[in-house]
């Protein structure tokens, strides 16, 4: 049977058209807090000196700007979560003491202020949800069981929860987990051959989710480095569209690898992704591929448009088909970008003068070969960004002002409902634009210090190193693995460890062991106490 990529995907400048193209907005960037060092003259903004934040993250947003954030460092040792709208905000939740190799993921958030994160490694191990309102209610959900791991964990408006789970030494499933009565219905959408022997499925990829209940993601039909690959959307088990797949499966496919990072999917049924074409050179270039529903659409590709080299981060998508995704300009410069599928825009570039709470601030480092940026840009239902940036004076990039999280506010209106969630307003057939998965934490060009999987795990992308800036061994991005410049999805790696030690205070600027003191040291000593206990066993699943 021909593949839709045959008779859909034109490369070049005879690219397929999307049936509604988007509009590409203005932006303001406003702070919404600000991380530092303790001890940094600068201080900090909306919250204490010394709460740091991980590695690889993102920061989900709603179309009424309601943010939050992890933070895996705190001056009481334990992880935090902090929510904030409209430039006012704080921590509001400090984890207990559950044991010092705890791990926390990134927070799904919804318009209603619900907000959920998975913690593992810990004596309580489970999804933890809260609401912003009234966060010391938690209530901690253990589905399924058995679970060991909740990966790329997202929460939708209809208060559903997407993620993939892992069970120790078996294998992975993506699941949905529906609100029913007063818990969880358990659905499984996809299986790894490890847990069901029937399944066409070697190895599942971090996916997306959207307010739909969909989950969208790269699977292996084959071994893991096969590059016999497919991406595709679920909406129930056995029920599966594929999207798009590698040549290895389809020779008239442009996609010779998918990327490791998760895909982007809205509830219109677009997909964003990253993958490599190889050119007739014989080159694997880096690509962001659009699919809106009938075809696939080239946004942005290596040494193509102004774009030298787009960086193996995650992208994401609204509603409207607008993209935003990291990459470096033509002049080598770091910056974030949307794409309507027609044309780009910077939101935000290295060296811009942003407003925060100290006056005007640069986006700038100390070493110029260091990353300003911090994990993966998120994007709601108006187009709003938000991004977190490293910043210093104007006309001082050797002075710390620590990491800046911000929100690039869009000129477009909002969008006539009903369209909600993460990716747009109240309303439960909204959309939390898919993609889940920050202080800068890195670059193209290296071994990935992130995954998509925040919360650890028994799998090698758990990991519990703490982030040291822009000297750190690049971020992968929330993903799988990868390598870089190469995002292979079908690397012999498979999931990679993300980085937990936490970004020293910028997360942008000199790592040395004058700058980050006491933490690097706290850091190291806990990551070295980590890897010993897990090279023990892991013991059951969790303890009540």
């Amino acid at each position: 049977m021909r593949s839709l990529l045959s008779q859909t995907v034109l490369l070049g400048g005879a690219l397929a058209a999307s049936s509604a193209m988007a509009e590409l907005p203005d932006y303001t960037p406003r702070i919404q807090a600000r991380i530092n060092l303790a001890g940094n003259p600068s201080g900090a903004y909306n919250l204490a000196p010394g709460n740091l934040l991980p590695g690889s993250y993102h920061v989900p947003l709603t179309l009424d700007r309601q943010l939050a954030f992890r933070l895996s460092i705190t001056p009481e040792g334990h992880r935090a979560i902090w929510w904030g709208q409209n430039g006012q905000g704080s921590r509001i939740y400090l984890l207990p003491d559950l044991g010092e190799d705890t791990l926390a993921s990134d927070t799904g958030l919804n318009s209603r202020g619900d907000i959920a994160f998975a913690v593992t490694y810990s004596s309580s191990n489970g999804i933890y949800l809260l609401n912003a309102a009234d966060p010391s209610q938690v209530r901690i959900i253990r589905e399924p069981i058995g679970a060991n791991s909740w990966d790329t964990l997202d929460l939708n408006e209809a208060g559903q929860l997407g993620f993939r789970v892992s069970f120790s030494g078996v294998g992975r499933a993506h699941v949905r987990l529906n609100p029913s009565g007063q818990g969880y219905a358990t659905e499984y959408l996809a299986k790894e051959q490890g847990v069901d022997p029937a399944s066409p499925y070697f190895y599942l990829y971090s996916p997306g989710f959207n307010d739909l209940g969909q989950i969208a993601g790269v699977v292996d039909l084959q071994s893991v480095g096969s590059g016999v690959q497919e991406l595709r959307v679920w909406t129930a088990e056995g029920n599966s569209q594929r999207i798009a797949a590698s040549v290895a499966v389809d020779p008239a496919s442009p996609i010779y690898r998918f990327a490791s990072v998760q895909p982007a999917l809205s509830n219109t049924g677009k997909v964003a992704f990253l993958g490599t074409f190889r050119d007739a050179q014989g080159r694997n270039l880096t690509t962001l591929w659009r699919w809106d529903g009938a075809a696939l659409k080239v946004l942005a590709q290596n040494g193509q448009d102004g774009i030298k080299e787009v960086e193996f981060f995650p992208p994401d998508i609204n509603d409207s088909g607008l993209v935003v995704f990291r990459a470096f300009d033509s002049a080598g410069m770091r910056a974030v970008w949307v794409s309507d599928g027609e044309g780009k825009k910077r939101v935000v570039s290295e060296h811009d003068i942003l407003s925060s709470d100290l006056g005007d601030a640069r986006v700038d480092q100390e070493t110029p070969t260091s990353p300003v940026f911090g994990g993966s840009p998120k994007i709601n239902a108006r187009g709003d960004v938000t991004f977190v940036a490293g910043l210093a004076p104007p006309d001082n990039d050797q002075e710390e002002w620590g990491s800046g999280i911000y929100v690039a506010e869009s000129s477009l209106p909002p969008p006539s409902p009903p369209d909600g969630g993460t990716d747009g307003g109240t309303d439960p057939d909204g959309g939390t634009d898919g993609g889940t998965d920050g202080g800068p934490d890195s670059g193209t060009d290296g071994g990935p210090d992130g995954g998509t999987d925040p919360d650890g795990g028994t799998d090698p992308d758990g990991g519990d190193e703490v982030d040291g800036g822009p000297s750190e061994t690049p971020d992968g991005g929330p993903g799988d693995g990868g390598s870089g410049s190469t995002p292979d999805a079908g690397g012999d790696g498979g999931d990679v460890p993300e980085s937990e030690l936490a970004t020293g205070g910028c997360g942008c600027q000199s790592t040395s062991a004058t700058s980050l003191g006491a933490w690097v040291l706290l850091g190291l000593t806990r990551l070295l106490s980590v890897r010993r206990r897990r090279g023990r066993s892991a013991g059951g699943p969790w303890t009540v």
